[in-house]
């Protein structure tokens, strides 16, 4: 049996009188994409940043290719997982290419004007998402749509194995949303990243994971394939509200819209 990309094994986090996790396992298969699903305040960007050595657990493991997180050095890390935020702020002081260069900084001389193997390597990622021409721009002149792609080159810079995305698309426009799902579908496929998202986009998250984490209140509560999790009971002990599932006309695959209910809840 291959080792997963990413274990995780009773994970558990207070602070204070707060749960933010509650024996929270999962695991992530190499190449494969899954997405955490779940309320706000559910605990998933929680989980990422105790993945991403942002937040100490309480107790559990955390493993990257068979490897406990505690045990790689920071830059060795960053080797092995890329991150990208919800949004990356417009008051950035950097020109594109030189935000997207820092993408190298696990890398030796990731920070040196003269890695040419570096500066080749962000130049080509910032090609792949169709941005070749926005290097000389500040990252404050760019749109929402237009600097979530260039977190995205910058991860693709990274040349980590597996790339790790918090909400890649929840303060963009439907076009600006349609582009950035579009290039992590691609990118999925042609390099063969493991992707581990949390997102709000169930239809999103239907159409394209491989598999589903639902957590609520610090706890997974649900889990599985597409067909498993997209459900309205399992979507309901999740959000604790009400949704119909239609299918997709092209797919077949179950496509979420809400329930029309007076109280809330009851379904």
């Amino acid at each position: 049996m291959s080792i997963p990309s990413i274990s995780i094994q009773d994970l558990s986090l207070s602070i204070g009188k707060s749960c933010l996790l509650d024996n929270v396992s999962l695991e992530v298969e190499a190449g494969s994409m899954v997405a955490i699903i779940g309320s706000n305040g559910a605990g998933k960007t929680t989980l990422l940043k105790c993945l991403l050595g942002l937040m100490k657990p309480d107790s559990g493991t955390l493993k990257v290719n068979g490897k406990r997180t505690s045990q790689y050095s920071r830059p060795e890390l960053a080797r092995e997982l890329a991150y990208v935020p919800q949004l990356l702020e417009a008051s950035v002081p950097f020109t594109v290419l030189d935000f997207v260069m820092m993408g190298r900084y696990a890398h030796e001389g990731g920070f040196s004007s003269g890695d040419e193997d570096g500066l080749r390597v962000a130049k080509n990622a910032l090609k792949r998402i169709e941005m070749s021409h926005f290097e000389s721009r500040t990252i404050q002149t760019l749109s929402g749509g237009e600097r979530q792609k260039i977190c995205i080159a910058a991860a693709l810079a990274q040349e980590s194995p597996i790339l790790i995305l918090d909400e890649p698309s929840a303060h963009l426009d439907p076009r600006q949303r349609e582009e950035v799902h579009s290039i992590l579908s691609e990118i999925a496929q042609t390099d063969q990243l493991t992707i581990l998202t949390v997102t709000h986009d169930l239809n999103w998250a239907a159409m394209e994971y491989d598999y589903i984490y639902g957590m609520s209140q610090g706890r997974v509560l649900v889990e599985g394939s597409t067909e498993e999790v997209i459900t309205q009971e399992d979507l309901h002990k999740v959000f604790g509200v009400c949704f119909t599932l239609i299918p997709h006309p092209e797919t077949g695959k179950p496509m979420v819209i809400p329930s029309i209910r007076k109280e809330l809840g009851t379904c």
